[in-house]
């Protein structure tokens, strides 16, 4: 009789951990969460002229999931998706759609000629071939800016003259680019420093960054 009574134990308490597991493997699918509904943020460029190689950059409040475009090539992952042409020259409505809250948004573009023009730099805190830089004002700021004659995305870093990392943080955003100085990477007196690195417009047009400036010696 014992013996009966411990296997009927041990039955039931293998059907009771079984019932345990089973409720926790369903309590998991109800604890999933939905991805939550995503809003149009922006578009870069907004509006206006768009070359017909060129790409719109779309921005969302958060993860749209899926994204069609009734023209272009759609790419990207997160809340940023970028589309790409060649798009037909002459009048375009753009319109989006995505999955995640099924919303749709229509940009207009006025479709020109291809854009074969690379973009080139127009200015910044150093002029290329600058001499007596002072460092101390530039580490006092602690930031050296570019600028660029349109949009581009890319890389540009702050180099000494044979090509090792000075460690300031580069940035390529719109038509500026910045070098942020990390603490403990100040640039020095007389020496020649290199801004390099290659950025590309929305047409994938190239170009080569290359700024030399060299500081001035101690007073």
């Amino acid at each position: 009789m014992a013996k009966m009574f411990r296997t009927f134990a041990l039955v039931f308490a293998a059907l009771f951990a079984l019932s345990l597991v089973v409720g926790c493997g369903g309590g998991d699918d109800d604890d999933e969460e939905a991805a939550a509904d995503a809003a149009f943020s922006s578009a870069s460029p907004a509006s206006g002229d768009l070359a017909s190689n060129g790409q719109i950059t779309v921005t969302f409040d958060n993860d749209p999931g899926d994204v069609t475009a009734s023209a272009g090539v759609v790419s990207g992952a997160g809340k940023t998706r970028t589309i790409a042409g060649p798009f037909t020259p002459g009048a375009l409505s753009l319109t989006i759609t995505w999955t995640n809250g099924g919303g749709s948004h229509t940009l207009t573009y006025n479709v020109t000629a291809p854009d074969t023009e690379a973009p080139t730099v127009t200015g910044g805190t150093v002029e290329d071939g600058a001499e007596d830089v002072d460092p101390e004002e530039i580490n006092g700021d602690g930031t050296i800016e570019i600028t660029f004659s349109e949009d581009v995305s890319g890389n540009i870093a702050l180099q000494t003259e044979g090509g090792d990392d000075v460690g300031w943080i580069g940035k390529v955003e719109g038509t500026k680019g910045t070098l942020e100085l990390v603490k403990g990477k100040e640039i020095g007196n007389e020496t020649t420093y290199v801004i390099k690195g290659k950025v590309s417009d929305g047409a994938g047009n190239e170009t080569e960054v290359s700024v030399t400036f060299t500081t001035k010696g101690k007073e």
